[in-house]
Protein backbone atom coordinates (compact mmCIF):
# COMPACT_ATOMS: atom_id res chain seq x y z
CA UNK A 1 0.00 0.00 0.00
CA UNK A 2 2.64 2.55 0.79
CA UNK A 3 4.84 1.70 -2.13
CA UNK A 4 1.16 2.23 -4.29
CA UNK A 5 0.42 5.57 -2.62
CA UNK A 6 4.07 6.33 -3.34
CA UNK A 7 3.99 5.48 -7.41
CA UNK A 8 0.61 7.17 -7.47
CA UNK A 9 2.28 10.39 -6.49
CA UNK A 10 4.69 9.91 -8.58
CA UNK A 11 3.15 9.64 -11.70
CA UNK A 12 1.00 12.38 -10.91
CA UNK A 13 3.81 14.94 -9.68
CA UNK A 14 6.53 13.11 -11.59
CA UNK A 15 8.60 13.06 -7.97
CA UNK A 16 7.45 12.44 -4.10
CA UNK A 17 8.41 8.52 -4.51
CA UNK A 18 11.18 7.92 -2.20
CA UNK A 19 9.50 11.33 -0.27
CA UNK A 20 6.30 9.29 0.62
CA UNK A 21 7.78 5.95 0.36
CA UNK A 22 11.08 5.95 2.67
CA UNK A 23 9.52 7.63 5.65
CA UNK A 24 7.09 5.59 6.11
CA UNK A 25 8.42 2.09 5.12
CA UNK A 26 11.09 3.12 7.78
CA UNK A 27 8.25 2.86 10.64
CA UNK A 28 7.86 -1.09 10.54
CA UNK A 29 11.38 -1.68 8.54
CA UNK A 30 14.81 -1.38 9.63
CA UNK A 31 16.04 1.60 7.75
CA UNK A 32 18.16 -0.17 5.21
CA UNK A 33 16.01 -2.13 4.24
CA UNK A 34 13.08 0.53 3.81
CA UNK A 35 16.28 2.01 1.02
CA UNK A 36 16.04 -0.90 -0.50
CA UNK A 37 12.41 -1.71 -0.62
CA UNK A 38 11.52 2.28 -2.20
CA UNK A 39 15.33 2.33 -4.22
CA UNK A 40 14.31 -0.76 -6.56
CA UNK A 41 10.65 0.68 -7.35
CA UNK A 42 11.95 3.86 -7.63
CA UNK A 43 14.90 2.71 -10.33
CA UNK A 44 12.09 0.69 -12.42
CA UNK A 45 9.61 3.64 -12.16
CA UNK A 46 12.81 6.18 -13.52
CA UNK A 47 13.73 3.79 -16.65
CA UNK A 48 9.87 2.82 -17.39
CA UNK A 49 9.23 6.51 -17.78
CA UNK A 50 12.39 7.09 -19.26
CA UNK A 51 11.47 4.23 -22.26
CA UNK A 52 8.21 5.66 -22.71
CA UNK A 53 9.59 9.72 -23.24
CA UNK A 54 12.77 8.41 -24.96
CA UNK A 55 11.65 10.84 -28.01
CA UNK A 56 12.46 13.57 -25.61
CA UNK A 57 15.85 12.96 -24.76
CA UNK A 58 17.07 13.95 -27.82
CA UNK A 59 14.60 16.63 -28.32
CA UNK A 60 14.70 18.73 -25.49
CA UNK A 61 18.27 19.98 -24.23
CA UNK A 62 18.89 19.48 -20.58
CA UNK A 63 22.39 20.02 -19.55
CA UNK A 64 24.08 16.77 -19.38
CA UNK A 65 26.85 18.03 -16.81
CA UNK A 66 24.91 16.84 -14.24
CA UNK A 67 25.79 13.35 -14.59
CA UNK A 68 29.36 13.34 -13.66
CA UNK A 69 28.44 15.39 -10.57
CA UNK A 70 25.26 12.36 -9.76
CA UNK A 71 27.70 9.72 -10.16
CA UNK A 72 30.21 10.69 -7.54
CA UNK A 73 27.31 12.21 -5.86
CA UNK A 74 25.74 8.70 -5.35
CA UNK A 75 28.84 6.83 -4.46
CA UNK A 76 29.66 9.00 -2.01
CA UNK A 77 25.89 8.96 -0.96
CA UNK A 78 26.52 5.18 0.00
CA UNK A 79 29.77 5.78 1.67
CA UNK A 80 27.30 8.10 4.01
CA UNK A 81 24.67 5.85 4.24
CA UNK A 82 26.38 3.30 5.59
CA UNK A 83 28.30 4.98 7.52
CA UNK A 84 25.98 7.22 9.32
CA UNK A 85 23.97 5.89 12.72
CA UNK A 86 20.21 5.18 12.23
CA UNK A 87 18.92 8.09 14.34
CA UNK A 88 21.01 10.32 12.19
CA UNK A 89 20.08 9.31 9.09
CA UNK A 90 16.37 9.89 9.51
CA UNK A 91 16.85 12.99 10.72
CA UNK A 92 19.08 14.08 7.90
CA UNK A 93 16.02 12.62 5.66
CA UNK A 94 12.99 14.54 7.75
CA UNK A 95 15.45 17.98 7.04
CA UNK A 96 15.53 17.22 3.76
CA UNK A 97 11.28 16.75 3.35
CA UNK A 98 11.13 19.88 5.17
CA UNK A 99 13.63 21.75 2.71
CA UNK A 100 11.48 19.98 -0.04
CA UNK A 101 8.10 21.18 1.57
CA UNK A 102 9.98 24.57 1.93
CA UNK A 103 11.01 24.91 -1.75
CA UNK A 104 8.13 26.67 -3.62
CA UNK A 105 8.16 29.08 -0.71
CA UNK A 106 12.28 29.79 -1.24
CA UNK A 107 11.93 29.66 -4.87
CA UNK A 108 8.72 32.45 -4.88
CA UNK A 109 10.03 34.51 -2.34
CA UNK A 110 14.22 34.66 -2.00
CA UNK A 111 15.29 33.71 -5.60
CA UNK A 112 14.71 36.63 -7.69
CA UNK A 113 12.63 36.49 -11.18
CA UNK A 114 16.14 37.12 -12.66
CA UNK A 115 18.61 34.98 -10.81
CA UNK A 116 20.47 32.34 -12.70
CA UNK A 117 22.57 29.22 -12.52
CA UNK A 118 24.71 29.03 -15.70
CA UNK A 119 25.17 25.43 -17.02
CA UNK A 120 29.02 25.12 -15.36
CA UNK A 121 27.38 24.85 -12.07
CA UNK A 122 25.28 21.90 -12.97
CA UNK A 123 27.75 19.60 -11.41
CA UNK A 124 27.74 20.83 -8.36
CA UNK A 125 23.71 19.79 -8.43
CA UNK A 126 23.89 17.25 -9.64
CA UNK A 127 26.57 16.29 -7.16
CA UNK A 128 24.16 17.36 -4.13
CA UNK A 129 21.42 15.55 -6.24
CA UNK A 130 23.34 12.02 -6.50
CA UNK A 131 24.63 12.33 -2.37
CA UNK A 132 21.07 12.83 -0.80
CA UNK A 133 19.52 10.22 -3.84
CA UNK A 134 21.87 7.73 -2.30
CA UNK A 135 22.30 8.75 1.55
CA UNK A 136 18.50 9.50 2.12
CA UNK A 137 16.77 8.10 -0.83
CA UNK A 138 15.29 11.62 -2.12
CA UNK A 139 17.73 13.72 -4.50
CA UNK A 140 14.47 15.43 -6.26
CA UNK A 141 14.81 18.72 -4.16
CA UNK A 142 18.31 19.54 -6.00
CA UNK A 143 17.21 18.78 -9.04
CA UNK A 144 13.99 21.03 -8.64
CA UNK A 145 15.80 23.98 -7.17
CA UNK A 146 18.31 23.44 -10.30
CA UNK A 147 15.28 23.75 -12.55
CA UNK A 148 14.33 26.75 -11.58
CA UNK A 149 17.36 28.30 -11.42
CA UNK A 150 18.04 27.52 -15.08
CA UNK A 151 14.56 28.03 -16.37
CA UNK A 152 14.24 24.53 -17.35
CA UNK A 153 10.56 23.72 -18.63
CA UNK A 154 8.80 21.47 -16.93
CA UNK A 155 9.34 18.47 -19.88
CA UNK A 156 13.19 19.48 -19.08
CA UNK A 157 12.76 19.07 -15.07
CA UNK A 158 10.90 15.79 -15.78
CA UNK A 159 13.88 14.57 -17.92
CA UNK A 160 16.28 15.64 -15.26
CA UNK A 161 14.61 14.29 -12.65
CA UNK A 162 14.05 10.79 -14.21
CA UNK A 163 18.01 10.33 -15.62
CA UNK A 164 18.98 11.42 -11.60
CA UNK A 165 16.48 8.30 -10.30
CA UNK A 166 17.89 6.11 -12.96
CA UNK A 167 21.68 6.77 -12.70
CA UNK A 168 21.75 7.40 -8.97
CA UNK A 169 19.56 4.36 -7.63
CA UNK A 170 21.30 1.96 -10.30
CA UNK A 171 24.76 3.14 -8.16
CA UNK A 172 22.92 3.06 -5.48
CA UNK A 173 21.71 -0.36 -5.18
CA UNK A 174 24.88 -1.68 -6.91
CA UNK A 175 26.87 -0.64 -4.39
CA UNK A 176 24.76 -1.39 -1.60
CA UNK A 177 24.88 -4.90 -2.29
CA UNK A 178 28.27 -5.05 -2.67
CA UNK A 179 29.41 -3.17 0.77
CA UNK A 180 26.45 -3.63 2.55
CA UNK A 181 23.64 -6.70 1.04
CA UNK A 182 20.40 -6.64 2.83
CA UNK A 183 18.65 -9.74 2.51
CA UNK A 184 15.37 -9.27 0.53
CA UNK A 185 12.21 -11.25 -0.56
CA UNK A 186 12.71 -11.63 -4.26
CA UNK A 187 8.87 -12.26 -4.22
CA UNK A 188 7.51 -9.50 -2.71
CA UNK A 189 10.00 -7.37 -4.02
CA UNK A 190 9.10 -8.21 -7.94
CA UNK A 191 5.26 -8.09 -6.40
CA UNK A 192 6.23 -4.11 -4.83
CA UNK A 193 7.25 -3.47 -8.40
CA UNK A 194 4.30 -4.53 -10.38
CA UNK A 195 2.40 -2.58 -8.10
CA UNK A 196 4.40 0.28 -8.24
CA UNK A 197 4.28 -0.19 -12.61
CA UNK A 198 -0.05 -0.39 -11.96
CA UNK A 199 -0.20 2.73 -9.70
CA UNK A 200 2.05 4.73 -11.29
Amino acid sequence: LVLALAAFVQGVFGLGFAMIATPLLALFLDYQTAVLVAAVPLFVLAVYWLTVNRLHLFRSVIPWTLLPGIVTGAALGVALQVSLPQKVTLLLLAALILFSVMLPLIQRRWISESAMVSVSSAPWFGLFAGVTEAALNVGAPFMVLFAGLARLSRLQLLIALNVCFALGKSIQIALLMIVAPTPLSLPLLIAGVMVCLLAF
